[in-house]
């Protein structure tokens, strides 16, 4: 899997506390206080897939789970093309967002995003 960096506003590193998850009308919102102990709030918009996976598992285990990561040439997002759950030209991404505090990523498919 070919993975490039992603560089946030604010970093997921050594969040003070676990996110909290919610996922209504395909839209998915992730909120968690940083570092500096401060709220932050990321916003998946058009959201077809997503999942917690320990940083143990195989798909991230060669990962640094205190960065967030854009997969490319995704392998998920060609499986949902080939099953018609989206549309190559609908410009979907696919990241892996690490939580090294409690040893956790996000995997999320989204088509566009907020970070507040």
């Amino acid at each position: 899997m070919e993975v490039k960096s992603i560089n946030l506003r604010s970093s997921t590193a050594d969040c003070k506390e676990q996110p909290t998850v919610e996922w209504s009308n395909f839209d998915l919102s992730v909120r968690f206080k940083n570092w500096m102990n401060e709220d932050v709030q990321l916003n998946f918009f058009d959201v077809p897939h997503f999942k917690f996976l320990s940083s143990d598992e195989s798909t991230v285990s060669n990962l640094s789970d205190d960065q967030v990561y854009e997969v490319q040439s995704s392998d998920l997002l060609e499986n949902l093309i080939q099953c018609d759950e989206i549309a190559a030209e609908e410009g979907f991404k696919h990241w892996f967002i690490g939580f090294n505090e409690i040893g956790s990523f996000i995997e999320v498919v989204f088509r566009s995003f907020t970070e507040k």
